[in-house]
């Protein structure tokens, strides 16, 4: 196998992980928020050291999605590399795809997950799922 080969598996069980353990914890997310914030949840576990706290209340959303700030290039890379993992999930029967929403199929027993989700992340996560797609999507483009 080459290292190419062997580079993008990782990536991708990688997001598996992530994807998985966001969907374990918020139950429903649309497509196209879950790309951005598996994006981030892998970028920030690995600075891990969050500048910010989860007693921030004010534009919280857009204060997570300054992370994306300069960082097109490797969004647009991860980007394939999230989708083919829940392509994987998809399949395999672990999450599901209504429409735009992705959520958990059945039970998930999967509980050790190395990709950690902090406290502010997760308040982020639940105001973003109350703005439309189009709005978080401004939102994104706006950071970036």
């Amino acid at each position: 196998m080459e290292l190419k080969q062997e580079l993008e598996i990782v990536q991708i069980s990688i997001y598996c992980d992530i994807v998985t353990m966001l969907i374990k914890e918020h139950k429903t997310i649309s497509l196209i928020k879950l790309i951005v914030f598996s994006y981030l949840t892998k970028k920030e576990n690995l600075i891990q050291n969050s500048v910010f706290r989860a007693s921030n209340t004010k534009e919280i959303v857009n204060k997570y999605l300054s992370l994306l700030s300069g960082d097109l290039d490797n969004f647009f890379i991860s980007y394939e590399y999230i989708l083919k993992a829940v392509h994987i999930l998809i399949e395999n029967e672990i999450i599901e795809l209504k429409g735009i929403l992705i959520s958990t199929k059945g039970k998930m027993e999967l509980s050790d997950f190395i990709f950690k989700e902090n406290d502010f992340t997760k308040k982020v996560i639940e105001k973003a799922k109350k703005m439309s797609d189009k709005q978080f999507m401004r939102e994104v483009l706006s950071n970036v």
